[in-house]
Formats: structure tokens, sequence, C-alpha cells
């Protein structure tokens, strides 16, 4: 693979493991309540849940190319445009799409426990399956099928998921503030609706302690 190659895989793996996530905030939300000696567990956990979501994504592409090979230049436009959507995702508010508020402590205290919960998070949410899957299309065939490129991908990207991971440790602060970006909290009693179910509410009150 030419340097180029690499350089494009390399760059293209620390967008992704740097982007704002559910993964990114739950490792942030670990280093701001547990303490930042969490990265000797979190960092690893990312490192192994993506490595093998990464895998998964190989040995679909892999299936893909032996069944139907004429599938694979389709599926590399649609992997570029799934890879700028994933982007955009990513900003997006994050009430909805992370799984815990900002004031839940979370539950897990044993290092074992905040582990599996990393690494089940990794797994269970296909879309990094699929946007590794989206980065692996991008490159031909020969590259896809030569087992120690494919190893010596699989090791760069777990390294630099790593490294994406103890960002999110070190700066957990600013990892929680990118994901909150945008959102502007409005109260219910600045809603018309709200007010006005309010007022009636109290009215019937009043007349039943009248009656």
């Amino acid at each position: 693979m030419t340097v180029e190659t690499w350089t494009a895989f390399c760059a293209a793996s620390i967008l992704v493991t740097a982007l704002p996530s559910p993964l990114a905030s739950l490792v942030a939300r670990y280093a701001t309540q547990r303490g930042r000696h969490t990265a000797f567990v979190t960092v690893p956990a990312i490192a192994l849940g993506l490595g093998v979501a990464l895998t998964v994504a190989v040995l679909l592409l892999l299936a893909i190319a032996w069944a139907a090979p004429s599938l694979l230049e389709p599926l590399s436009w649609l992997g570029l445009a799934y890879l700028m959507l994933y982007a955009l995702w990513s900003f997006q508010e994050p009430s909805i799409r992370c799984q815990v508020a900002d004031n839940d402590n979370l539950p897990e205290q044993r290092a074992v426990r905040i582990f599996g919960r990393l690494v089940a998070s990794c797994l269970s949410d296909l879309r990094y399956v699929a946007v590794l899957g989206a980065l692996l299309a991008q490159f031909p065939l020969p590259v896809l099928k030569a087992p120690a490129i494919l190893l010596e991908m699989q090791a760069a990207f777990v390294l630099l998921a790593a490294v994406g991971a103890l960002k999110h440790v070190a700066f957990p602060q600013r990892t929680l503030r990118r994901s909150r970006h945008g959102i502007r909290s409005r109260p219910a009693s600045h809603k018309m609706g709200t007010r006005f179910i309010a007022r009636r509410a109290v009215t019937a009150g009043y007349r039943r302690i009248a009656a």
C-alpha cells in the first residue's frame, strides 16, 4: 500500500475516532465522575471494541467481494456518502444520541463493568460497524484481500482509536462541551400550551376548594 493510501487511511481513522459521539461522551463522563485514572480501563475498552467492529466490517466486505464483486464500486460511493452523514450526525443534538444525562451518576463502579459496558457499546451500535465498513470500502479490492495489509491497517486503527479515547479522557470537559454545542434549554413555562394548562389546573383547584 502506498504512502498516500496509508496517509488517507490514518487521517480518516483519526477523524472517525475524534468526532463527538456517544462513546466519546461516555468516556468523558467516566473521566469526569471517576477521575482520569479510568483511562487504564476506558482506553483499552474503546480500542478493543472498535477493533472488533473493524474486523466485522472487513469480514462483511470480503463476503460481498466474494459473492458479488460488482457491488463494491457502488458501495464505495455509498460509503463516501455515509461518512459525510456520520460526520453530520456526530454534531447533532446530544439529547437524541447520548444515553446518559449530565446529572446522572454512572452506575458502573468496578473496572470490569466499565470495560464491559464500553466494549458492548462499541458492538451494539451498528453505526460504528457501518462507518468502518464505509471507510474500508474506499480502498481497492487487492488491498482488502491482502491479509498482511489488513493486519497492519487494523493495528494502526486500534492505536489511533486508543489515542482518540485518550484525548477524551485528557480533555473531558472539552468533549462534553462540544457535544452540548447548539443546545438551548427551553423551560416548560415558556410554552403557551403549558401555561394554558397550568392556569386551567389552578382554576379548577380553586373551584374545587370553593365548592
